[in-house]
């Protein structure tokens, strides 16, 4: 295990609602290519944290990599939606862009 996974951990262990320690356990398990335990995290991040848009851009990149793009589509959707919500121009776009890829 990396160091960043192990301190990761540990500040999950202390706080298992932290937005921020959810979303690097997510892209640090994405990273080492450990699919089931990230997408674990993203879906634990989205549901505790629906407003938490940088999520929806990463899950759904993981969900293209798995050729699941119809499930990256409801990402992207739901991401544009929670970024119009925060007044996150430059993520609503960046989301945009990627959904029109992929129709």
């Amino acid at each position: 295990m990396n160091n960043r996974l192990e301190g990761l951990l540990k500040f999950y262990e202390k706080d298992p609602n932290d937005p921020f320690v959810l979303y690097g356990l997510a892209l640090e398990y994405m990273s080492e290519n450990r699919v089931e335990k990230a997408e674990e995290f993203f879906l634990i991040l989205l549901k505790q944290h629906p407003d938490y848009v940088a999520a929806y851009l990463q899950y759904a990149q993981l969900k293209e990599k798995e050729y699941k793009i119809d499930e990256a589509k409801d990402l992207y959707r739901r991401g544009i939606k929670a970024a119009n919500k925060s007044g996150d121009i430059k993520s609503t776009k960046e989301m945009e862009d990627f959904l029109d890829e992929l129709e």
